[in-house]
């Protein structure tokens, strides 16, 4: 389905993505106002979701390799999901206009192919959100009792594998319901894509935060080495 972005893309954000300290300057202010247009002119936003039970999630759909655990089955996901009677798989991009922005910008004007990129990756994890709220109220219209949702949780965090993006995107159908692929090497095209898993619940559900112990980033963490967590708030 098509999905419209509905808000400016966060500033704070964008300058926390860009390593940016304090407030913009009057330049860089300028370049992501620019930046910002152009991205929304490129953008063609689509997102697709579906409801499965945790042994979806848990278990490996591969008939090649049926009634085995998959690699995906990871300590962090089953955290993440405890308590919960169903789960929603959801993938939502931005399409290939930006990839080819992004591609376009760099040849020409770096600094603002750096300012497009990040610019991007905020826009994406927003328009995530926003599906995720919508995801909330269709389940709401429906009458069912599981309304209560975790946040959603990403292949590659924790220590749930990057490769289980396409085992995601093959339930989804993504290839042909919003034109999304995954790589052999487990990259998304388009590139500025989210795949994600949200624990459905007939009571509150908060979910769970991957411990640096379980990432599988633990000793390459930028953050980790300042003291810093990927959970904190901005």
């Amino acid at each position: 389905m098509n999905i419209e972005i509905t808000r400016s893309i966060d500033r704070e954000a964008w300058l926390k993505a860009l390593h940016a300290k304090g407030s913009a300057d009057s330049r860089l202010a300028e370049q992501m106002d620019e930046a910002e247009r152009l991205l929304k002119e490129a953008a063609r936003p689509k997102a697709v979701y579906r409801p499965v039970e945790i042994s979806t999630i848990l278990k490996d759909d591969d008939p090649d390799n049926s009634g085995k655990e998959p690699a995906g089955v990871s300590l962090s996901i089953k955290k993440h999901l405890e308590g919960c009677n169903r789960a929603v798989l959801m993938a939502v991009t931005l399409g290939v206009g930006v990839d080819q922005l992004l591609r376009k910008t760099q040849v020409t004007d770096m600094a603002l192919a750096v300012i497009l990129d990040t610019g991007a990756s905020v826009l994406i994890e927003q328009l995530a959100d926003d599906f995720q709220e919508e995801i909330v109220k269709k389940l709401d219209a429906s009458d069912q009792n599981d309304t209560f949702m975790t946040p959603r949780f990403s292949p590659g965090y924790g220590d749930w594998p990057i490769t289980e993006q396409a085992r995601i995107v093959r339930l989804l159908e993504g290839q042909r319901q919003i034109g999304l692929n995954v790589t052999k090497d487990s990259l998304m095209i388009p590139r500025k894509s989210i795949t994600a898993v949200i624990g459905i619940a007939d009571h509150p559900v908060k979910g769970c935060l991957a411990t640096c112990d379980e990432c599988v980033l633990r000793d390459k963490c930028l953050l980790k080495k300042e003291g810093k967590f990927c959970g904190d708030k901005l």
